[in-house]
Order: C-alpha cells, then structure tokens, then sequence
C-alpha cells in the first residue's frame, strides 16, 4: 500500500502517481543515478499544479467510495 491509502480509506481525498516497477525497484541499485531531473521535475510540476486546481475549486471533488478488498 502507498501513503496516500489511509486518507482515501477514511473518504479524504488523495492523488497518487505512480510511475511504474523498473529492474531496480526496491532494490539497493535503485540509486540516484538513474534519475531523469527532466522527468522528474515535469511530472512534479503536474503533480503540483493539478493538486493545486482540485484544491481550489469551487466545489469539492467527488470521492469514490470503493469497498475495501474489492477491486474496480
């Protein structure tokens, strides 16, 4: 489970990205040499301004309330 799991659980909502598992994921060769800084700041950047938007709407988003242990 990811961070975000117990405040969407709880019905508060939460963004999560997710890049995908690469051969290093959760590995000790997962080292900061295999950073792409240009990926890296264009996906923070959308993280940043599309958390932005959803918290500064007028109206409160729509939550999906889905039963735990079921999958969509």
């Amino acid at each position: 489970r990811s961070d975000h799991y117990n405040f969407a659980k709880h019905g508060i909502p939460s963004i999560f990205f997710f890049n995908g598992v690469h051969e290093d994921y959760h590995k000790p060769t997962d080292t900061e040499d295999k950073i792409h800084y240009e990926l890296l700041e264009k996906r923070a950047r959308l993280a940043f301004y599309l958390a932005w938007e959803l918290a500064n709407r007028e109206e409160r988003i729509k939550v999906d309330k889905q039963q735990e242990n079921t999958k969509p």
